[in-house]
């Protein structure tokens, strides 16, 4: 029996409607009246919109100088996400913000309320045609990148998205506005909710799909993290977009800017403090096991810029609320940076926060703005291991010293847990392996751990197109230094992909996620140091016997313990929580016959040990 034409053809018909319905909304930059401080330019056959000079506001435009006036007609009623093509230019994090409005319609330039500041976009975005436009994305600076604008830089609402269209026969008219220059703007787009779009969906105009596609994670080792069940960790910096490989290698995580104060404060309201970033990558290395080391209470850069015109009474009461806020929402931070590069950029001074006066400014020892900060972490973050961290320390005797004035003085007050010591390859490419032991020796006399972060290394200088022999030859000198100190117990490095990382040599992999030489010596190096081990010795706080896995505490602690399988994926949570002093013992029958990694985190600390099942 033969269907009917009109019958195939209404189905046909009803299909292409709905293909229409789902395709997103996408509108040329330079199609909007702009405002008469926004100017077009081109790159190669692509037309931009810029500005002329920076808006100096920080919750909302405050004049229509800056403002683009889009007028959008939508295929079909529903809610819908905005999204933007941009450029972040080579000022980086001075490139990157804008203002959006939040609603359809005129809305007040200086009504705080109604628009959202949209910051931190030089770590953000997708720039590979097959990506799926979703989280936040790393796509870098000075590349093409489109960035789900809505769903992760406006304040979280409870509605599918942030846009309501309630009639598809009348234009809607949409504000934006630019902030600072270096920032170029190709497209905006609406997507439709719940669909998701790829890079190459919003460039062409392609129907969006309800599910994300499954991660590819063939490609590269899967796990288990280089580290695992070391006595040291090795980490990396995260952004908060998607990237599955992550815990494969890395057993500690650090966000980037996420964890920043001035990207979280935006606006003097709190209520509009955007936590989502570092909420994602919060719950991410809870999920994944992996020591949550947090980045950074205090400095002097990347503040809120509106704390510094406030009388220090009044900053005292937001820095409060910032500290008091991070200890609510990560109660479980295994360790944070309270203060960071207080030799180098203290927040002292106008252009540089100036708020160190709220915090008891040089008082009677030199430095009690630190010392009243590590107070208040104590009080607020009482589970965190509360580091200092600072840069130009191990390569400098003079530095190595001032450092241990203050070292001192938090040690006396009982506040310090850990050194944070930064390791960018311009700090230690033309360091003597003399100094850098010495250093780390008078460091570790202060009997509290040492932490490297912030670590990269490439080219000398970072001149020139990546050089596979001179990164491996910087690792080879270096890295043994720092890793076989007795008082170092972790290294975080500061990103380790192509294309994402600010120094443009220092990646260890390739966009195909291959490994430079530097990376495998690395990691050999690690994995066949005979004191750091992963094992099952009589000193181990679990083994296995009869499908039970047992652990023993010599102290009550908070403890993480998990069960992997040999590609690195978890199959099993079997605990979570503070135990008691003395043995624990946890059934292991419903797992599956195999191979598996137990992994146990007790506080900084990782146990692994591998068994059969």
């Amino acid at each position: 029996m033969c269907t009917p034409r009109w019958i195939l053809l209404f189905v046909c018909f009803g299909w292409m409607l709905h293909a229409y319905s789902v395709m997103p909304v996408v509108i040329e930059a330079e199609s909007a009246q702009l405002g008469s401080q926004l100017t077009t330019g081109q790159d190669g056959d692509l037309v931009y919109v810029t500005q002329l000079s920076n808006n100096p506001k920080t919750a909302s435009p405050g004049d229509s100088l800056h403002l683009y006036t889009f007028t959008v007609q939508f295929p079909d009623t529903g809610y819908y996400h905005l999204y933007v093509k941009m450029r972040v230019g080579s000022g980086a994090w001075n490139d990157d913000s804008f203002f959006a409005a939040r609603s359809f319609g005129s809305v007040p330039l200086n009504d705080d309320a109604r628009w959202s500041m949209i910051n931190g976009l030089a770590g953000a975005g997708f720039a590979t045609y097959n990506s799926m436009v979703y989280e936040v994305g790393d796509a870098g600076t000075e590349v093409w990148k489109w960035v789900l604008v809505s769903r992760n830089f406006f304040p979280s609402t409870t509605d599918p998205a942030p846009f309501f269209v309630n009639d598809a026969t009348k234009p809607y008219v949409f504000h934006m506005a630019h902030r600072e220059d270096g920032l170029w703007f190709d497209k905006i787009a609406f997507g439709k909710a719940p669909y998701y779009y790829t890079v190459k969906a919003l460039e062409l105009v392609e129907p969006g799909v309800l599910e994300l596609p499954e991660p590819d994670v063939t490609k590269d080792y899967s796990g288990p993290a280089f580290a695992a069940g070391m006595s040291k960790f090795i980490g990396n910096v995260k952004a908060s977009g998607d990237d599955v490989r992550f815990p494969n290698y890395w057993n500690q995580l650090t966000p980037g800017n996420e964890g920043k104060w001035g990207s979280v404060a935006s606006s003097m309201d709190t209520t509009r403090w955007n936590w989502a970033p570092l909420d994602r990558l919060y719950n991410y290395s809870k999920a994944n096991g992996m020591i949550f080391k947090n980045h950074t209470l205090v400095w002097g850069n990347q503040q809120p810029a509106w704390i510094e015109s406030l009388a220090p009474e009044v900053q005292r009461v937001y820095i409060e609320h910032w500290f008091r806020t991070v200890g609510e929402r990560y109660p479980d931070t295994d360790m944070i940076d309270v203060v960071n590069e207080a030799l180098h950029d203290p927040p002292t001074s106008v252009g540089n926060g100036n708020y160190a006066e709220a915090l008891g400014g040089s008082g009677q020892t030199g430095w009690d703005w630190i010392i009243n900060s590590f107070v208040l972490a104590r009080k607020y973050m009482p589970n965190a291991q509360l580091l200092i961290n600072d840069y130009g320390i191990i390569e400098s005797d003079n530095n190595t010293t001032r450092y241990l004035e203050i070292i001192k003085l938090l040690k006396q007050r009982g506040l310090l847990d850990g050194i944070g010591v930064q390791g960018h390859r311009f700090e230690l490419e033309y360091a003597a392996a003399s100094t850098l032991k010495k250093n780390l020796d008078r460091l570790a006399v202060a009997g509290v751990p040492i932490y490297i972060s912030e670590m990269d290394l490439g080219n000398p200088g970072n001149e020139g197109i990546p050089d596979d022999a001179q990164q491996l030859e910087q690792y080879k000198r270096i890295f043994p230094i720092l890793w076989d100190h007795p008082s170092v117990k972790g290294i975080t490095l500061w990103g380790y992909l192509e294309n994402h990382m600010w120094q443009s040599t220092c990646h260890l992999m390739y966009s195909d996620f291959s490994w430079r030489p530097a990376m495998k010596w690395m990691i050999d190096y690690i994995q066949n140091s005979p004191a750091h081990q992963p094992g099952t010795s009589i000193d181990s706080p679990m083994y296995v016997q009869k499908n039970s896995l047992h652990v023993r505490l010599s102290d009550a602690d908070g403890v993480v313990l998990q069960v992997y399988t040999m590609q690195g994926r978890c199959v099993e949570t079997l605990a979570r929580t503070t135990l008691s002093m003395g043995s624990h013992t946890y059934d292991l029958t419903g797992l599956p016959s195999g191979l598996y990694i137990a992994r146990l985190q007790i506080g900084n600390k990782t146990h692994s040990i591998k068994f059969v099942q």
